[in-house]
């Protein structure tokens, strides 16, 4: 009788055992598909969310935009300009290719201009979100004198920016 106790216990603890794996396997399936889920498509345009103020001409205040599109799911095609406004209207771009990550892209200078460089960008279906570090604060990323790119930048286009867009941004 005894040994039948423990044959019917052992039985329970496997059936127990191959439910947990069970339960932790199906987890991380979850888990996986809502990361998939998660993925944004970031192509299209945006705007820095900042007032401005126009007076006799001159802008005074932030304004800035950026296009990007889509090269694959891991990788965009970003053109960045942002301007700090009259009367220096100091300011700084680029145009990079960029690894696209968890819906993030990290911008960083070349090693002349601001080794320190380290521009974070996080896309969301309402924009995009940057954060910029650097040793240099005057002069981050290669940018003009105490021009500072972080801000919230709205999503103003979905669609693909044209080549010339792009290409004529490259000359600011």
């Amino acid at each position: 009788m005894r040994f039948l106790d423990n044959l019917t216990l052992a039985t329970m603890k496997i059936k127990t055992m191959k439910q947990v794996i069970f339960l932790i396997l199906f987890l991380s399936l979850c888990s996986f598909l809502r990361q998939m889920d998660n993925y944004f498509n970031p192509t299209g345009e945006y705007k820095l969310n900042t007032k401005t103020i126009k007076k006799n001409g001159e802008t005074y205040g932030y304004f800035g935009d950026m296009k990007v599109v889509t090269l694959s799911k891991d990788k965009i095609l970003i053109s960045f300009f942002v301007c700090k406004g009259a009367p220096s209207y100091n300011s700084g771009s680029f145009v990079d290719t960029l690894e696209y990550k968890n819906n993030v892209a990290i911008y960083k200078s070349d090693s002349i201009s601001d080794p320190s460089c380290n521009m974070k960008m996080v896309f969301t279906q309402k924009g995009v979100d940057v954060e910029l570090k650097s040793d240099n604060p005057n002069f981050a990323c290669g940018f003009g004198q105490a021009v500072d790119s972080q801000g919230f930048y709205k999503r103003v286009k979905g669609k693909v920016p044209r080549k010339e867009e792009i290409l004529l941004d490259a000359e600011r």
